[in-house]
């Protein structure tokens, strides 16, 4: 046995030793695994370059108004019945805004009170968690009641015009 890989090693000469050598590191790099990542990589870019696609199910007119005759046929469905689900959602997104503002309002009188009661130089961290988790809070509540406000006015409106808008902030 030891006799035929030593003349397998004499056939190969000087550059075929060399040669498989230094395949070796390579063999062990994979060259073809890092270029199919790459590839994936790749996509997932264009992927995320492209953003949030529209919901199909969902047909807005130019002025981003909601089509609801649009919508039902499409669901299959009754134009009453789609009022009825939009009905339940501003419903359960007022609920929801306002247990988020709770919460936060709860967390922040929850950080005052630390903040009072204890030197900052002991707690920092724990002052600082409450403080973003007033955050996420407040901002889950916003996102909430503007969720309200698009089902209110059937418009996909931005936050930006949520904000600039004429009608009332808080959720009904």
């Amino acid at each position: 046995m030891a006799n035929r890989s030593r003349a397998a090693k004499n056939r190969l000469g000087l550059w075929g030793t060399l040669g498989s050598v230094l395949r070796g590191p390579v063999d062990a790099f994979n060259p073809q695994q890092v270029i199919e990542g790459a590839q994936t990589i790749g996509r997932l870019v264009d992927v995320i370059k492209a953003g949030p696609q529209a919901d199909s199910r969902i047909r807005v007119a130019d002025d981003r108004a909601l089509d609801l005759a649009a919508t039902a046929i499409l669901a299959d469905t009754s134009q009453a019945e789609i009022q009825r689900q939009l009905w339940n959602r501003r419903r359960q997104s007022a609920i929801s805004s306002y247990c988020y503002l709770a919460g936060g309002g709860g967390f922040l009188v929850l950080w005052t009170f630390e903040t009072l009661l204890q030197p900052a130089y002991a707690s920092l961290p724990y002052i600082l968690g409450l403080i973003g988790l007033c955050g996420v809070f407040f901002l889950s509540a916003f996102y909430n009641a503007l969720i309200n406000w698009q089902v209110r006015t059937l418009r996909l409106g931005t936050a930006r015009e949520y904000l600039a808008t004429d009608d009332s902030w808080w959720p009904s």
